[in-house]
């Protein structure tokens, strides 16, 4: 099992389990933060709340996620989560297909990455 903290601007994930056909990783979103709008051409996403308080949106419909919320996002399908509570917004997510970190095709970002 590895334990990989990678730092980004919104929080940070973590990766518990990755091989080339499969990850696991927790992925912790800081108050008033949110992931690019992005989305993925080798990899389906299962997530997972256990903790906080958030605004998910997939192909622009926006859900609100809390503790015990699961979402299942397809190849393809855009998608982000903003972390709307005063603390953080702590997901789960098993990706299935390809799970390479190189597979995110950024189509909105507010920290300005590509």
């Amino acid at each position: 099992m590895i334990e990989n903290k990678v730092n980004k601007p919104w929080g940070y994930y973590v990766d518990y389990f990755r091989n080339e056909s499969v990850a696991f990783k927790k992925i912790v979103v800081a108050p008033n933060e949110e992931l690019s709008y992005q989305y993925h051409s080798d990899r389906d996403e299962f997530w997972y709340v256990v903790s906080g308080t958030g605004i998910l949106i997939v192909n622009d419909d926006e859900t609100y996620v809390g503790e015990g919320s699961s979402v299942l996002i397809k190849k393809e399908e855009k998608h982000t989560v903003k972390c709307v509570a005063p603390k953080r917004l702590v997901i789960y997510e098993m990706q299935v297909g390809r799970p390479s970190e190189d597979d995110i095709v950024r189509l909105e970002d507010k920290y300005g990455r590509n």
